[in-house]
């Protein structure tokens, strides 16, 4: 078993519910890690996640780069690189890209997003 690999390398798909959106999911069940998944993520302007909850799911987010708006549970805010979301399970959320440029993230999912 291999212990490491490169984005350029992982699979692009875009997730139900969002327009604009590519990720690369970069470990997870695959890799052998039951209890987390690591996803890098991309928004291109305009991009957006409907309003939407994950029933038993945790997820952070940590910007890269671009702009991002998001609405947790109705606290909203306006975020870029540096900055870190955190989404508590079965709060619903709402994310979009207000910028000029791709929004670059990582997605981490605890435990792992159903496929």
């Amino acid at each position: 078993m291999v212990f490491w690999k490169n984005e350029k390398d992982v699979e692009v798909y875009s997730p139900p519910g969002h327009e604009g959106t590519f990720n690369r999911r970069l470990v997870g069940i695959a890799e052998g890690i039951e209890n987390v998944e690591v996803i890098i993520g991309e928004m291109e302007p305009g991009g957006l996640a409907d309003p939407h909850l994950h029933k038993n799911i945790e997820q952070i987010m940590y910007i890269l780069s671009g702009e991002m708006y998001a609405i947790i549970e109705g606290q909203e805010a306006k975020l870029s690189a540096g900055d870190i979301v955190w989404i508590p399970k079965e709060a619903t959320h709402d994310i979009r890209n207000t910028g000029n440029e791709n929004l670059r993230f990582v997605l981490i999912y605890s435990p792992q997003k159903e496929r």
